[in-house]
């Protein structure tokens, strides 16, 4: 990733800094993306969670969804974002900063199986943003609502990284915004 996209993608994350006011940062990562992401995240020092638990089989472990909560500025976040950004290893959500880590871990491990119409049970990949964002546009408002949940919003890359979705909730609705991750774009 180039420092202007860096740069840009950081003012998207925490658009007031190193607020400990603002939005919370999460990133759900898809550790069958690449295979050094659980160890990544197990060495961070960031607070995380696996959607799956704990005491699985190690090669379960390796390809599991890891909630992880980055702070802005730390080593370990920029790290993170410099290796994994505009590879499709996961989603970003924002929340409240009152809301733990474990109630966010609770709300995603909701969606990892849906049903199919004639009844069989499929695991359900969400946080590949790929998938995300051919899913998300699909939903009504109330499946949207529910599926946003406590959070504030989902960001996705798109375009390889060159650019990120927003989905957001609205009073009437839901909004998918994209933003191209260049200074001049940004400068809203």
């Amino acid at each position: 990733m180039n420092d202007t996209v860096h740069t840009s993608l950081l003012k998207v994350l925490w658009p007031d800094g190193s607020s400990p006011v603002g939005q919370q940062v999460y990133w759900l990562l898809d550790g069958a993306r690449d295979p050094e992401i659980a160890s990544l995240v197990r060495s961070s020092g960031l607070e995380f969670a696996c959607l799956f638990g704990e005491g699985l089989h190690p090669r379960l472990q390796a390809a599991a969804p890891y909630l992880v909560q980055l702070e802005s500025g730390a080593p370990a976040s920029e790290q993170m974002l410099q290796r994994g950004w505009g590879k499709a290893w996961g989603i970003l959500a924002q929340a409240r900063p009152e809301l733990s880590l474990a109630q966010l871990r609770r709300h995603f491990k909701k969606f990892l199986r849906v049903k199919t119409a004639d009844g069989k049970e499929l695991a359900f990949r969400f946080y590949d943003p790929r998938v995300l964002n051919v899913y998300l546009p699909t939903c009504t408002n109330d499946e949207f609502t529910t599926f946003l949940g406590p959070l504030a919003q989902f960001i996705a890359e798109a375009c390889d990284g060159a650019s990120v979705r927003l989905f957001s909730s609205e009073d009437d609705g839901y909004t998918v915004q994209e933003v191209a991750l260049t200074a001049s774009k940004l400068d809203r």
